[in-house]
Order: C-alpha cells, then sequence, then structure tokens
C-alpha cells in the first residue's frame, strides 16, 4: 500500500508507520530514527483471597528522532494514522531547530546484533484463569505457611508481552520481541508486639516455571526471621551484604559508569579509566545477553548489538557504558549502552544486567569468626545514595553476629560510607550470585568496615 492509497485517519501497525516514517523522512531529506513498541501486559493481585485489582493494558506508539544540523529532535505519537505521523515528524523536526547541535551525533547502520531469544512460547495458551490462579495461590500459600502471618499487603501476578522496533534513514532496521512473567508477595508478621514484613519474587519467561509456594514460603521465611529484632549498636564493624542486597547497592551507583555523567563531570571515576578503583577480587560486567535477564536485549535503543562489557576487571576499572554520541565524544566506540524509556523517552545510557562476579568463598566462610553485622536489606536510595560523590547512607536490615554465630536480628539501622571505599574494603567474595528485581546481581561479600547507625 503506498502513502497516497491511505486515509489520513486510518490506524497503521508500528510496522508500516515505520515504513511511513521512514519514506517521508526520505522525501524531505530528513535524518530520522524511529522507535517503535507495541506491548500488552496483565496485573493480577489478591487480597483477602479475592482478586483485589485486575489489570489488562495494550498500548503502542513510535517515538521519532531526527537529526537536523548536529541537534536531536524528538517527538512521539500513540496515534499512528498517516496525518499524525506527519505532525510527529513536523515537530521532531521544529525541536531540533530550538536546541544546540550535539558534537558526535549521527545516525548509525550498525552490524547484526547476537541471536537471543527472548520470547519463546514462555505465555502461549495460557489463560487469564491461570494467571488469577497465581496470585490467590501465593497468597494462600503465604497466610497458610506460619500463624504469625497477619495479612499479605502486597502480592501478585504481572506479564508483558512487548514487539519494538528501531530503524534509521541510515538503512538500519531492528525488530525484537520479548515476553515475562512474575510473581511477587510481601506478607506482613506479628509476634509479641513486633511486626516485621519482607517478602520475595520469581521472575521467568516461561509461565509453567513459576511456583508459588515456593516463593510464598520463601517469602515467610524472610519476614519472619526479622522477628524479635533488637536495636543495633552505633559505630564501624566488619560487615557481609547478602548477594541481593549488594545488587540493589550497585545499581544505585550505575550511572558512575555512565559516558554521559563522566563527560558532564558528574562520576568520581571521571578521568581514572585504568586505575585500580575496587579491591582485586571484584569484577563487574554489564552483559545483556543474558537469557533470564531481566533487562536482556539483543540491541541498545539506537539499535547497536549488546555485548558483555567488563566494566570493572580485578578491580581495576576498564570500561565506561556509551551510546553512540558519549562515544564518538570520547573517542571510542558505542559499548550498546543507549537506553531510552520507551516511545516516549529519550536516549540516555544505562546499564542492562549489571553484575558482581562471584568469587570461591562459601556463605559460611564469609560470616566466619564475624563480630558484625550482616546486611540482608537497603532502602531510601532516591535520597540517601549520591552517585555524583559515591556517598550512601541508607536504612538496612539484617542480623547482628557474634564470633561467626548469627545472634539476632537488628531493628531498622543505618548504614553510611562511600560506594567506592566499600568495593575498595570487599575480603572475600561469596560463590553464589543473587539477583535483585532492579536487574542487577551479585554474590554476598564481606568488608572490612562498615559505619553503622542504630535506633
Amino acid at each position: 500500500m503506498t502513502r497516497m492509497e491511505l486515509g489520513s485517519t486510518e490506524q497503521l501497525s508500528i510496522e508500516a508507520a515505520r515504513t511511513y516514517l521512514l519514506e517521508r523522512a526520505g522525501e524531505r531529506g530528513v535524518a530520522l530514527e524511529v522507535f517503535a513498541q507495541r506491548q500488552s501486559s496483565t496485573s493480577v493481585q489478591a487480597f483477602g483471597g479475592e482478586v483485589s485489582q485486575f489489570k489488562l493494558a495494550n498500548r503502542q506508539g513510535v517515538g521519532l528522532r531526527a537529526l537536523v544540523g548536529g541537534a536531536w529532535g524528538y517527538s512521539f505519537s500513540e496515534n499512528l494514522s498517516p496525518a499524525a505521523l506527519d505532525r510527529a515528524l513536523d515537530s521532531a523536526v521544529e525541536n531540533a531547530q530550538l536546541v544546540h547541535p550535539e558534537r558526535g551525533a549521527a545516525l548509525v547502520a550498525w552490524g547484526e546484533p547476537p541471536a537471543l531469544d527472548l520470547y519463546g512460547e514462555g505465555l502461549s495458551g495460557v489463560s487469564v484463569e491461570q494467571k488469577v490462579g497465581v496470585a490467590l495461590a501465593l497468597e494462600s500459600a503465604a497466610k497458610e505457611a506460619d500463624p504469625r502471618v497477619t495479612t499479605i499487603p502486597y502480592g501478585g501476578y504481572q506479564d508483558g508481552d512487548i514487539h519494538a522496533l528501531i530503524a534509521n534513514t541510515e538503512g538500519l532496521e531492528r525488530t525484537d520481541a520479548q515476553l515475562y512473567a512474575m510473581q511477587y508477595v510481601y506478607p506482613l508478621v506479628s509476634e509479641d508486639g513486633q511486626t516485621k514484613m519482607s517478602g520475595d519474587w520469581q521472575f521467568t519467561r516461561e509461565f509453567t516455571e513459576l511456583d508459588p509456594t515456593r516463593t510464598a514460603l520463601s517469602a515467610v521465611e524472610k519476614a519472619t526471621r526479622l522477628l524479635g529484632a533488637r536495636p543495633a549498636p552505633s559505630g564501624t564493624f566488619p560487615a557481609v551484604f547478602s548477594g541481593e542486597c549488594l545488587a540493589e547497592v550497585l545499581m544505585l551507583f550505575s550511572p558512575i559508569f555512565s559516558g554521559r555523567m563522566v563527560e558532564e563531570g558528574k562520576s568520581p571515576l571521571a578521568g581514572r579509566l585504568g586505575e585500580t578503583i575496587a579491591s582485586p577480587l571484584v569484577t563487574l560486567v554489564d552483559d545483556a545477553t543474558l537469557p533470564r535477564g531481566l533487562s536482556s536485549r539483543a540491541f541498545d535503543a539506537e539499535g547497536c548489538p549488546s555485548a558483555p562489557l567488563t566494566l570493572v576487571d580485578g578491580g581495576r576499572l576498564s570500561a565506561f557504558m556509551h551510546n553512540q554520541d558519549t562515544a564518538a565524544r570520547a573517542g571510542t566506540v558505542s559499548t550498546g549502552h543507549a537506553s531510552r524509556h520507551g516511545y516516549q523517552g529519550t536516549v540516555s545510557v544505562g546499564p542492562s544486567n549489571l553484575m558482581l562476579l562471584a568469587g570461591n568463598t562459601p556463605a559460611a566462610g564469609l560470616t566466619g569468626g564475624l563480630t558484625g553485622v550482616r546486611v540482608t536489606g537497603v532502602s531510601g536510595g532516591h535520597a540517601g545514595a549520591n552517585p555524583i560523590t559515591g556517598d550512601f547512607s541508607l536504612e538496612a536490615e539484617g542480623f547482628w553476629f557474634e564470633n561467626g554465630a548469627e545472634q539476632h536480628p537488628l531493628e531498622v539501622f543505618t548504614v553510611a560510607g562511600n560506594f567506592l571505599e566499600l568495593l575498595a574494603g570487599i575480603e572475600a567474595v561469596g560463590d553464589e550470585i543473587e539477583w535483585s528485581n532492579y536487574s542487577a546481581g551479585a554474590p554476598a561479600v564481606r568488608v572490612g568496615a562498615l559505619g553503622i547507625g542504630g535506633s
């Protein structure tokens, strides 16, 4: 179907919209990138043995990025009629004319990405009733697991089926399809007037792998272990971070490895490439090609092929994350880390699956002889973590140890320090990676000193 045959109000598919926009840009001599997504999702929450919330959502749209005189202009449209797409193209060009040029700005027709199946048969034939059943089973299993469970404030199921494409006037064409299913449950437990809450979750690309009972039992165990908490002491002590907790800290400070943060002078690592910045036990990798990674992708938001990137190699800073523009200004090549928050967002730099590689110390070896804390969770990162300085002051939960033996859980306390000093102080690294739901993974680690503030 040619452009002249289309009605001005006819809604196109994202594939047809891509073709239409590139043709129009070609006619006008405009350098253009098209980023489009089509997504369907299901969300189910349960409370009191009933479905408390059920949502089915379908959304699609296109994001345009025009390059005019070295400047980027953005626009987007969820109306995929030809008339609306023409208006979006006009807006992108006009917006580019209102901003300053960026050195190194360019559209690229990248080479082929790796083969990565993130779709498969994961949700094929799965009924709405089955999805609802997961949410109800989570709540039921958690409530029945222990009499100290009083309620389940948060619990449910969600999934997504996402199709995306990226194309530009340099000849690039990329398509991507991926899906996921996820369950989560956070029980509230109470004993002797003390109330605690913790939880667990499971992410998969195959619905049949979901195990509501296992997740619920794990969540209840995590919550009940916090009962009997006592005030934490204040001071500086040796500490062990659980893998999931350290993964959350890694993601909080991932911006320090961004090429954009470096060029803006906002990273404490600026000018330190090749230097030792961490313990020799630390090797930090960002890998978008993990088949089961939460943020896996065959290519980034500009279509650049994904590949594992070692950021810290045996304690030495070996690379920064770059998109095409930041790489050009830094005199290097894109690392495939262009990020974009959907078709409404702008292109920036961001991690995918960030992980600290496992070491060879078993769990018992990490806490052996420990008189100090085992930190199992942190919160308050939006206000308590500063990627520009590396400083942090976070609320935490965990356990007190004496001579290697766990004594009791701790009331909420504060951990404070500097991220780079934390990495430098790692004395032992565990042998098993745990993943957080922030697309980061790490093994448990032991550090020589950590500032603790008790209640």
